[in-house]
């Protein structure tokens, strides 16, 4: 049910975006509106793709009550398969709007050539407010939401490169992402995908969607077996140990490793490390718990950070408006304040005044799931560099630099055995990351060498144009007519930039056809564009603000369960009193004065003195 509050911010919603966008209105207002933009999401756009899941069962003696599960099922104990791994992605448009496109549309316009002449890096622009933790953040955060899996091998896409083009053969092959064919009941509808991950926000990227690989997170390499402790395991310099097992050589152990990079090993084993800092807490309290009630107790603990830092620090960091920090903010602590919430706690049962965390659980209509579109808005590979310089903290001094293929996989390893952990972490920390608009994709992405004996490279920006078509994601226009955003007309409503207008016309021909990467990153106009101060585009803000709640307010673990009693009253005050600041305060305390004065420490850090 909707609450009197809601329907009333729901209407000023409706009736002020008849004449202006949201965040043209004064402040106040701009965050009523928002909340009321986020409450018309709630009831338009969630979309249920399942059909019959099969009812999972738990482990002998496991406590689904107290702890959460590995593959995320029992998060909802009235419908135990919700949010699983290897359950489908919902979606946030109407189901008839997402059968995939096939040839020849599917290929038109051609994708390579989206890639060579709208996303491809010209020269790097740099988010001058941001640090490239922000950027290693957002690809740590998505492991842990989703991942299609393992994509077929036969029958791949394929299609010609433009004439010129000097790619290194003359067509394209991009291997096809594998539906959901185990339901028999699927006849007459469209594809439905699998998530391979959990849905819910459980740090799965640290501890796994199974079983089995949360059992080897806690295992020492050398014995096998696990650790009595509660910890996981790190090695004498307290890493994570190499995956022997990773289908990129080199990657360290952690729950999801691919595209293993510097910028998540950093992140990685910061969190490692958390953990083990909990456990040690949790056991001054509890000298009597097992290592298995540690352990569970302690991922819960820092499942609930991660999620508080994204919410209060990193999403605020993104959205750099006094409207949108407020607003996101408020999503977890309330429109009362951090300060007020901690002191008093909640008023009352609604969201609006106290935040989602500890307000009763809530659906919207829909079983809970990540969605394809959701999925779709996050395609931000443009905030990587294609370069990074690594400095000493201690006075800014050159070390090396190296190009984005050097720190990956097993060369993490590397650049730590020559720079150390802590001048890794600064570098990041002191430097930018790229701008989410049209020419500033990686290029070393676009040409990312798989076997290069064979010939063998992928262009990531290619693929992230032909997987939204692929996976019925609706193009740009269409996309922003399902969600109730105001659709551009022509190209000159799309963008301001001259220059990008033509090129948008020559390559799609109609503002209808663009892509919805491609319009995410042109739209910049007053109407619809991205709003000041944003490091994204006002159409994946309009997402995010749908299933950013919808991660806090369908969890049974930060709702209804989000008390002393389920995280333990020393657990339940590390959430609330901690945030990413005092993580970096813990592990790095040696770069303070880098990070002390920074306001949110995924702005750029303080460069020490020569």
């Amino acid at each position: 049910m909707t609450g009197i509050a809601d329907r009333l911010l729901i209407l000023l919603a409706r009736v002020t975006s008849r004449f202006g966008v949201w965040y043209r209105w004064p402040f106040p207002v701009s965050v009523a509106i928002m909340l009321g933009s986020r409450g018309i999401l709630r009831q338009n756009n969630l979309f249920d793709t399942e059909t019959a899941p099969a009812r999972p069962e738990p482990a002998n003696g496991f406590d689904i009550l107290g702890f959460r599960t590995a593959d995320g099922s029992y998060n909802d104990l009235a419908q135990p398969w919700m949010g699983r791994a290897k359950t489908r992605f919902g979606r946030n448009v109407a189901l008839d709007k997402t059968y995939g496109e096939v040839a020849p549309t599917l290929y038109e316009p051609n994708p390579r050539l989206v890639s060579s002449r709208l996303l491809a890096r010209q020269a790097f622009v740099p988010v001058p407010h941001l640090n490239v933790l922000a950027a290693a953040w957002i690809q740590f955060m998505v492991h842990d939401w989703l991942s299609h899996g393992t994509n077929l091998k036969e029958n791949p896409h394929r299609f010609d490169v433009p004439d010129g083009d000097d790619w290194p053969t003359k067509t394209m092959e991009v291997l096809r992402t594998p539906a959901d064919v185990t339901q028999a009941d699927q006849a007459g509808r469209p594809a439905a995908y699998t998530n391979t991950e959990s849905h819910w926000w459980d740090a799965s990227q640290i501890y796994g969607s199974s079983l089995a690989l949360q059992t080897r997170i806690r295992s020492d390499p050398a014995t096998g077996t696990i650790r009595a402790d509660g910890k996981i395991h790190l090695d004498e310099h307290g890493h994570l140990p190499v995956d022997t097992e990773a289908k990129q050589a080199g990657s360290e152990l952690a729950g999801v490793n691919g595209n293993w990079w510097i910028g998540l090993s950093v992140l990685h084993t910061l969190f490692a490390r958390e953990h083990n800092a909990i456990v040690d807490r949790l056991r001054i309290d509890h000298p009597d718990k097992p290592g298995e009630w540690l352990f569970q107790k302690a991922r819960l603990v820092n499942a609930a950070l991660l999620a508080k830092i994204h919410t209060a620090e990193w999403t605020p960091a993104l959205m750099n408006s006094p409207s949108g920090r407020f607003a996101m903010r408020g999503n977890y602590f309330g429109l009362l304040g951090e300060t007020f919430k901690n002191s008093f706690g909640r008023i009352g049962d609604g969201e609006i005044l106290s935040g989602i965390p500890g307000s009763p659980r809530n659906h919207h209509g829909a079983p809970y799931a990540m969605t394809e579109e959701f999925a779709a808005c996050y395609r931000l590979h443009s905030l990587m560099p294609d370069n990074f310089s690594f400095r000493r903290h201690e006075d800014d001094g050159a070390l090396f630099e190296r190009g984005l293929t050097e720190v990956f996989a097993g060369k993490t390893r590397t650049v730590y055995q020559e720079a150390g952990f802590l001048n890794v972490v600064y570098s990041l920390g002191t430097s930018h990351p790229g701008a989410l608009v049209l020419h500033n994709f990686p290029n070393t992405l676009r040409k990312l060498d798989k076997r290069a004996e064979e010939n063998v490279f992928v262009d990531l920006a290619a693929i992230d144009i032909l997987r939204d078509r692929e996976r019925g994601v609706p193009r740009y226009c269409e996309f922003r007519r399902q969600i109730g955003a105001p659709v551009p007309r022509n190209f000159e409503e799309l963008t301001n930039d001259a220059a990008w207008r033509a090129e948008l016309a020559e390559v799609y021909g109609t503002v209808e056809q663009v892509d919805l990467l491609v319009g995410t990153l042109a739209e910049s106009n007053a109407r619809n564009g991205s709003p000041p101060g944003f490091g994204f585009s006002d159409t994946a803000f309009r997402i995010f603000i749908l299933m950013a709640s919808r991660r806090l307010k369908s969890d049974r673990f930060f709702t209804e369960d989000f008390r002393p009693e389920v995280y333990t009253p020393a657990g339940f005050r590390w959430v609330q009193e901690n945030s990413f600041l005092t993580v970096l305060q813990r592990h790095t305390p040696a770069l303070a004065p880098a990070f002390a004065a920074t306001r949110n420490v995924f702005f750029p850090w303080t460069k020490a003195s020569r």
